[in-house]
């Protein structure tokens, strides 16, 4: 890991589905920054919800990139039995 990402805040495990949301939030301030991109996903980072409120899916997924080092981080979040993570790898 280099600089830009040796801070980023991982979580071991989400424990409710605001602390995935702010996750979710953080990540795009990470994309929007320039200093890491979106590798993949499921749905789009704006698209978790839909305009309903409904999950887009029950296994919702991200898939980011440090563009200085190339660790790639990912995000991964169960929304129909609860948790999931952000952590560094696939």
């Amino acid at each position: 890991m280099c600089e830009k990402c040796s801070d980023i805040k991982l979580v071991k495990l989400f424990r409710s589905p605001m602390e995935y949301t702010q996750t979710v939030e953080y990540i795009k301030a990470l994309i929007a920054g320039g200093d890491f991109t979106l590798v993949s996903g499921n749905c789009p980072l704006d698209g978790v919800k839909d305009a309903d409120g409904h999950w887009a899916d029950d296994i919702i997924y991200h898939l980011i990139r440090c563009e200085n080092c190339k660790q790639e981080f990912s995000c991964c979040c169960n929304t129909y039995r609860g948790g999931g993570s952000f952590g560094k790898g696939r």
